[in-house]
């Protein structure tokens, strides 16, 4: 059965400002995205601030759309540059590249109105560009992938950056903070802290925030320490460290160091680093078309044939295996 969000219509009788958002989406859109972004708006509706916010889920491809889960949405027409909202979310996923969610953004930046792009469709803006004269962002892990596949000088690790109107974003699970933000242009600063209470975050930072760059950033859950060790595995990949000098800039002994890793992620810390390496590949071959003895240096193993014998240990698929089955998937 489809899921259909709720999608309440401006009532002419009811008082306050009304904002509209269009969220668009592709097949294989990211639902973690697209859920977000309701569940904020409807969280903000809620609060009765007199700002009444409204929304309509769209597409070039109408009807019922699948999520890159299957999870369905029925989405309403989004016919070339008409009928634009007050604000337009293009969401991320495996076929964001497609549509012409491109045409609409231009349209609305023509207006000056925002266009938020999340993750997946800021990384195809970017690359889509051929002259980026502003600050972009997308997601962390496809940043790493554009810092080897070009010259993207202007790309940061901030949660959104704007360009002319346009805002290019990390999305993923960071897409309910951004726009929550984004709100609270409109909402008071008491309405806007009910809201981050109701979506059970602290705060709302700015767009200028820094994303964290994997498991290296959670200090809560990690410690200080060993979360640094993370972050110092996860800043070195291309010329892996020493498990001795890594211990030695966390501040810890070997042997304390391989303590934590066993007890708070059952691992070794030689075992964890191979993974962090062998992810970062695997976005690589999947994302790029670098050949694959580049990306092994890149993500620091000596040859092609060392990385695919590691990667199809820990992945069981070689990566010509994954990267055909991806170009399987982009393929319609």
């Amino acid at each position: 059965m489809p899921v259909r969000p709720q999608k309440p219509a401006p009532a002419p009788d009811r008082p306050g400002k009304v904002q509209s958002f269009e969220i668009y989406v592709r097949p294989g859109f990211s639902h973690l995205e697209l859920s977000s972004v309701i569940a904020v708006l409807q969280a903000a509706s809620a609060l009765e601030t007199g700002v009444h916010f409204t929304w309509q889920v769209a597409s070039d491809l109408p009807g019922l759309v699948s999520s890159s889960s299957e999870i369905l949405v029925r989405a309403e027409p989004a016919i070339g540059d008409q009928y634009l909202k007050d604000y337009l979310f293009v969401t991320g996923g495996r076929n964001c590249r497609g549509g012409n969610w491109m045409q609409r953004a231009r349209a609305m930046q023509k207006l000056r109105r925002p266009v938020f792009l999340l993750s997946d469709a800021a990384t195809a803006y970017i690359r889509s560009s051929a002259r980026l004269s502003g600050p972009v962002t997308t997601h962390w892990q496809d940043a790493r992938a554009l810092a080897e596949t070009g010259d993207y000088p202007t790309v940061s690790n901030r949660l959104a950056e704007e360009n002319a109107g346009i805002f290019t974003c990390a999305g993923h699970a960071h897409t309910a903070e951004i726009v929550i933000r984004l709100l609270s242009g409109v909402l008071s600063p008491q309405d806007c802290a009910e809201l981050t209470s109701a979506m059970t975050l602290e705060t709302a930072r700015g767009f200028s925030g820094e994303q964290p760059k994997g498991a290296g950033g959670n200090f809560n859950f990690l410690g200080g320490k060993l979360a640094k060790a993370v972050a110092i595995m996860e800043e070195s990949v291309e010329t892996p460290l020493p498990t001795a000098v890594i211990a030695e800039r966390a501040g810890l002994s070997v042997r304390h160091l391989e303590r934590l890793f066993l007890t708070h992620l059952d691992t070794t810390p030689a075992r964890h680093y191979r993974r962090v390496r062998l992810k970062l590949a695997g976005k690589l071959i999947a994302d790029t078309s670098l050949p694959v003895v580049d990306i092994a240096l890149a993500c620091g193993f000596p040859s092609s044939a060392s990385l695919a014998k590691a990667y199809r240990h820990e992945f069981g698929v070689t990566p010509h295996q994954l990267r055909n089955s991806k170009k399987g998937g982009r393929a319609g």
